[in-house]
């Protein structure tokens, strides 16, 4: 019944957060005293502006674009008073752009503000993670801006927008808003997970950790927050390259250690860390020799390792179906809401029919998932916990009954073995007078009589086992079971020990007696 209330409460929650980032108002433009034109991959210079052929477009999503983009803004403030205006889009990974004025005097374009190191900052206004570029305008007046851009294969999202400052300063606010809320949340489960492992001592806490750190990070690369800093640009591109291929490797290694295939599946589990070394350490020691060039090609190369790491947790899926079904419908509920809301995000990129900033589609979705793994994970261990609990306290009370059983056991060895004693001490009060001597068959009949009193059976249960034995070989048997030795029988018997010592191979071969087993014990089992 809890689990079923924390679950209803984890759905609830989830649902919370949905209407929350969903919420999140999209970058609202004004359209109706401006105008966009574009041009890509442009040769001319900035003097030769006016020979650049500019065309309209719909939108600027660029996927892994390799190349320069000019942005032509025309746009005119019909109002008598000053009026301020922003430029901004959505091309968060990219801190390249430049802008432009165009000066009606000398028909010159001039650079709307001034940059002293360029490795570290671009034109822009506003240090914020969107382009941005504030455009102060005379009343009635008609300006035009060129905005450049360049890409070296990562994807842009370009699309440009104009929008008061008022409009502008309210979407900075929701979205850092929303973003302290969503890297709040990721920072809370990290510690949480962190409290959890220090309670339970399980080994996956600390892989799930790394998973969630790396996420964080990789995050904070992909919305351009690093770039913020004052650090060379291309000293980030890296660091986030280094973060994407730790969630690479975090997620696989967690997934393995989630669904145990280490143990379902060995040689798949040795072939994934193979791979994982092969590709991950191919790629950094691509990064770092190649360290001026290779950021180029890594934005392309990673998209198409993620189809790799895709297939390997696939694998990992299809191999835990049969022997792990607890840990597999645990595993794929939260995977299963992020892929839900990351095509939703990718969907909304193209057609924007949905509320809100696509990418929040997909950082819900990211939400959802840690704190599903979270909670699936925590509600696995404890089950695992009590299982462990309760075959270790089924351990301790089968050892307590075969304590027990011992402790009864050897006082019936005891009993025995004094019973035993008896019997042989009462053998040899009644049998004195013919113990010198069983030679006879009146002696012999007489002794078994006798015998048969104290054991009724044993003659019995002697010729059940062995049909074939022959008086004299039952009668050695008799004596042997007594407790006499070799030379005790052979006085009794009236017979030499070497004559005994014959008779006993005989009856071992006879009754197949292993050489292991004596026949003293042999005959004490029946």
């Amino acid at each position: 019944m809890k689990n079923n209330n924390n679950t209803y409460l984890l759905f609830l929650l989830q649902g919370l957060l949905i209407c929350l980032f969903s919420s999140c108002s999209n970058i609202e433009a004004n359209k109706e005293n401006h105008t966009f034109n574009v041009a890509f991959n442009v040769d001319q210079s900035i003097e030769e502006f006016d020979n650049v052929k500019f065309e309209p477009f719909d939108n600027l999503n660029l996927s892994f674009f390799r190349g320069n983009v000019w942005i032509k803004l025309n746009i005119n403030n019909e109002e008598n008073e000053n009026k301020s205006y922003m430029f901004i889009n959505n091309d968060r990974f990219n801190r390249n752009y430049v802008f432009y004025k165009l000066d009606t005097l000398t028909h010159s374009l001039k650079l709307v503000h001034q940059i002293q190191d360029t490795s570290k900052k671009d034109y822009r206004t506003f240090n914020n993670p969107n382009p941005n570029l504030k455009i102060d305008l005379a009343p009635n007046e008609i300006a035009t801006y060129l905005i450049t851009t360049n890409s070296d294969g990562r994807t842009k999202d370009a699309t440009p927008k104009i929008m008061d400052l008022e409009t502008y300063f309210d979407f900075i606010n929701e979205t850092t808003i929303l973003n302290i809320i969503f890297y709040g949340i990721i920072f809370c489960l990290v510690l949480i997970n962190i409290y959890q492992w220090s309670i339970y001592k399980q080994e996956i806490y600390i892989y799930y950790i790394f998973y969630i750190t790396s996420t964080f990070l990789v995050y904070l690369g992909i919305e351009g927050y690093f770039f913020s800093l004052n650090i060379k640009h291309i000293i980030i591109d890296h660091f986030v390259f280094i973060c994407v291929k730790m969630w690479a490797l975090s997620l696989i290694v967690y997934t393995s250690k989630f669904l145990d295939i280490q143990t379902v599946a060995p040689r798949y589990y040795k072939l994934i860390k193979l791979i994982l070394i092969v590709v991950l350490g191919g790629t950094l020691i691509y990064q770092f020799t190649f360290y001026n060039s290779s950021i180029q090609h890594l934005h392309y190369f990673e998209n198409v390792l993620s189809s790799l790491w895709l297939v390997l947790i696939v694998g990992m899926i299809l191999l835990s179906v049969k022997n792990r079904r607890l840990e597999l419908k645990y595993y794929l509920i939260p995977l299963a809401g992020f892929i839900l809301f990351t095509i939703i995000g990718l969907i909304d990129v193209h057609f924007q029919i949905l509320p809100g900033n696509a990418f929040n589609y997909v950082k819900l979705g990211a939400i959802i998932e840690l704190i599903g793994f979270t909670y699936f994970m925590t509600v696995l261990i404890k089950k695992k916990l009590k299982k462990a609990e309760r075959l270790e306290n089924e351990l301790l009370e089968n050892k307590k009954q075969l304590q027990t059983a011992a402790i009864e056991l050897e006082k019936k060895d005891k009993i025995l073995s004094t019973k035993k004693q008896i019997e042989k001490t009462d053998l040899i009060s009644i049998f004195k007078l013919v113990e010198n001597s069983l030679s006879t068959e009146t002696e012999w009949d007489e002794f078994k009589l006798k015998f048969n009193k104290l054991k009724p059976e044993f003659h019995e249960k002697l010729l059940a086992f062995e049909p074939k034995l022959t008086k004299s070989e039952i009668r050695l048997l008799t004596l042997i079971n007594i407790g006499y030795s070799q030379k005790e029988i052979a006085q009794i018997l009236s017979i030499a020990p070497d004559s005994v010592k014959k008779a006993r191979s005989r009856v071992r071969k006879k009754i197949n007696l292993s050489k292991k087993v004596s026949l003293k014990d042999m005959l004490s089992q029946l």
